[in-house]
């Protein structure tokens, strides 16, 4: 079993994304508490909603951390998502690279790799794979 990592930067920059939030939205709790002058909006309503999204940025990066973008088991290749799509590679009849991504094209689907957001080692190990199936 092979896995297609993402980049760093992308696990980085939701992780990143994840301590923004909750750091916002624990400074607006603080604030409702310490200011009664916010009629208008409530900013603890506010600071939840941001603690809210940090923590689920928190889950997608370790989501995304866990399973990684792709995994190659057993002559299939799995996007792993909430719903994971698969293609057995010797279904694949071609393979297209088209802005930065990779198409690749069986009788029924399409399957589209995004090639911007692996990891530059990985996506050459996918690439050798591909080439031992004479699709590139």
């Amino acid at each position: 079993m092979k896995k297609i990592s993402y980049s760093k930067e992308r696990l980085r920059s939701n992780l990143r994304m994840g301590i923004f939030f909750v750091a916002v939205g624990i400074i607006l709790v603080l604030l409702s508490f310490i200011s009664s002058e916010w009629r208008e909006i409530s900013l603890t309503s506010v600071g939840v909603g941001q603690i809210g999204a940090g923590v689920f940025m928190f889950l997608i990066y370790c989501y995304e951390n866990r399973k990684q973008y792709l995994t190659l088991k057993n002559g299939v290749l799995i996007k792993n998502s909430l719903f994971p799509k698969k293609i057995k590679l010797d279904e694949i009849n071609t393979v297209k690279e088209f802005a930065g991504d990779l198409k690749l094209i069986t009788q029924k689907t399409e399957f589209i790799i995004d090639t911007q957001i692996t990891e530059p080692n990985s996506l050459k190990e996918l690439k050798n794979e591909l080439k031992k199936y004479n699709l590139i």
